[in-house]
């Protein structure tokens, strides 16, 4: 409780951010760090801020690429929570990054719209939702991303989500701005080493011993490594392998120039 008290008798502050909010990262200005809060985009009701509730998205997949048509589907808690996500634009010299959170396709839409002639183009793009089926090709279209990063991974049967989706990394790799974009998916990153036979160590109830199961230790956790100077990016994961890594440059001469990619492979 003590350490509870402390925390939140600290000087430390919490601020509500939104589409409107300016300033909140100003303390980066002197490192060439520029940082935009495109979301979650606020409206007006009775003279007072208020977020859109969403709905729920169709569990049909269409093949037509993001009919005009309204969201269709039940308002839902959970998909307005998500669709609500901070999102940041964070820009050094030629390079951007868009961090989308869980942002689902109404949302995506929405923040589409409201960029109006401020591009939310980006060379990096954290992939939304850890990869859900709940996506807008516009929102791609927009970012056009050089580099996507999907975070998945740690499911199981009892709790399973087929995250990433297909349809997700196809249209990932259509509305890229390149013929052969980079797109990670942590899981696949990640390596694991057969340890055999193995047994829990705690101590057991009475009269119980832990069962014996083939045990595997993970040595490579899914990491996606990404470095840039402004101009130059350089993409790396691990392997099993401790001397051998999946590597790529790209350089971007100029602020919003297709890239030069030069394919490495660090041994």
């Amino acid at each position: 409780m003590q350490e509870y008290n402390d925390f939140y008798n600290s000087n430390i502050q919490f601020k509500r951010l939104d589409n409107t909010s300016t300033g909140d990262f100003d303390f980066l200005a002197s490192e060439n760090i520029n940082v935009q809060v495109l979301g979650p985009i606020v409206s007006e009701v009775n003279n007072r801020p208020a977020l859109k509730f969403l709905r729920q998205p169709s569990k049909v997949i269409t093949h037509i690429d993001d009919a005009d048509d309204a969201p269709s589907g039940a308002y839902s808690a959970s998909h307005t929570i998500n669709g609500q996500s901070v999102i940041l634009r964070l820009k050094y010299g030629n390079v951007s990054f868009l961090f989308a959170g869980d942002l689902n396709e109404e949302a995506e839409d929405i923040l589409v719209a409201a960029s109006g002639t401020n591009p939310i183009q980006s060379e990096i793009l954290k992939v939304p939702h850890h990869g859900s089926a709940d996506f807008s090709n516009k929102f791609f279209e927009a970012v056009k991303p050089l580099v996507s990063i999907v975070s998945s991974g740690d499911e199981s049967e009892m709790k399973e989500y087929i995250h990433p989706r297909a349809t997700l990394m196809g249209a990932l790799g259509k509305h890229s701005r390149i013929d052969r974009p980079l797109i990670f998916v942590t899981e696949l990153v990640a390596f694991f080493k057969r340890e055999g036979w193995s047994r829990v160590t705690a101590k057991q109830p009475a009269g119980k011993v832990a069962p014996e199961y083939f045990g595997f230790s993970r040595t490579a956790y899914g990491i996606v490594h990404v470095r840039t100077d402004g101009k130059k990016i350089l993409v790396f994961t691990h392997s099993g392998q401790k001397d051998l890594k999946e590597a790529y440059c790209f350089k971007i001469e100029n602020d919003g120039d297709l890239p030069v990619r030069q394919e490495v492979i660090m041994a």
